[in-house]
């Protein structure tokens, strides 16, 4: 059910943003809007609260956002704390973004590596992916020394693991198998 509301909430916000032609802009401002309740999640908890009233939450949100991100952007967190549905603002960023790909024909490729990759390198790889998938890639790049060296690109439906790890598992495979012979 979770899933259904902020896809529905997600949705509309997207419908008007496509009216204005600012479907970008407000996935800028949204991001903002998540990156803040990241960094201050007691902030959520305060919206979220059932002991503060909804006038009082919805003159947080104006503080916080008016003047500073999209009014209609401002007016869906509203929406979202008059509805009491503030729980589900993730999920709405989420789905907002979901669609927003789709529409733009974006990927969203997370590249995880031993070592922070470079501009350039994630330039080439970014090029690559482009061409390979045939649409705008976006990259979300993560160091994990785990993987010893390489890369490991994931996207919604594709995992390219070109890992040190992976390719010394599957020498030990072959090892493995050929000594039982």
């Amino acid at each position: 059910m979770k899933n259904n509301i902020s896809h529905e909430y997600a949705e509309a916000l997207f419908l008007l943003s496509c009216e204005e032609k600012s479907e970008e802009k407000y996935l800028f401002d949204l991001r903002l809007v998540k990156e803040m309740l990241d960094q201050s999640p007691e902030y959520l908890e305060l919206l979220h609260s059932p002991s503060i009233e909804k006038e009082e939450k919805l003159n947080l949100i104006d503080a916080a956002f008016s003047g500073k991100i999209n009014e209609h952007v401002v007016s869906f967190l509203k929406l979202l704390c008059e509805n009491n549905r503030i729980e589900y603002i993730y999920s709405c960023f989420e789905n907002y973004e979901k669609l927003y790909n789709q529409v733009k024909r974006v990927i969203v490729a997370n590249v995880t590596s031993a070592v922070k990759l470079t501009d350039g390198e994630k330039a080439k790889i970014t090029e690559k992916l482009e061409k390979k998938f045939g649409c705008r890639v976006e990259l979300l790049c993560e160091t994990d020394e785990k993987i010893l060296g390489g890369i490991i690109i994931k996207t919604d439906d594709t995992i390219l693991d070109g890992s040190l790890k992976r390719k010394m598992r599957d020498v030990k495979e072959v090892i493995s198998s050929e000594s039982k012979t």
